[in-house]
């Protein structure tokens, strides 16, 4: 498994990050896929603060989920448990092909990994946040509420 390096301004602590997702595209295909797969979108929400991914709730065969994408890079997330302070991150088959052409889908496997503030081309002030935070996985850093 590929190591994912996490690129500057991730976190949504870096001001000049020129770039952000589009969140109306990012929208149209949330319902585009839920519809292809017979799901259903029960709520959408762009990314505010002190969040810094998009989320989405979803219901598929019944079961509840999250969508999120992060605001400043095209990596997309698959969620069974959302809390203020708790995201379980799962993998949704089901889902993957639908959003693959537009974003990359971390699976559970690597969000889930530890993070080390070592190997990646974050910005001095995303690591000073991520000391004060202490994320315990990638996806922590990814999908964060840091203010």
């Amino acid at each position: 498994m590929n190591l994912l390096i996490l690129p500057k301004g991730i976190t949504g602590f870096v001001d000049n990050m020129e770039e952000k997702i589009d969140g109306q595209l990012f929208k149209k295909n949330c319902f585009d896929v839920m519809r292809e797969v017979k799901g259903e979108v029960l709520k959408w929400e762009g990314p505010l603060y002190p969040y810094n991914y998009f989320k989405v709730h979803i219901r598929l065969k019944g079961e509840l989920f999250y969508i999120l994408l992060n605001e400043y890079y095209p990596y997309l997330a698959f969620v069974n448990k959302w809390e203020e302070n708790v995201i379980e991150f799962t993998d949704l088959p089901a889902l993957t092909k639908g959003f693959t052409e537009y974003y990359s889908i971390l699976t559970k496997k690597e969000l889930d990994l530890p993070f080390s503030n070592k190997g990646h081309d974050l910005e001095k002030v995303e690591l000073k946040q991520a000391a004060y935070w202490q994320p315990r996985s990638i996806g922590e850093v990814i999908f964060n509420c840091w203010d």
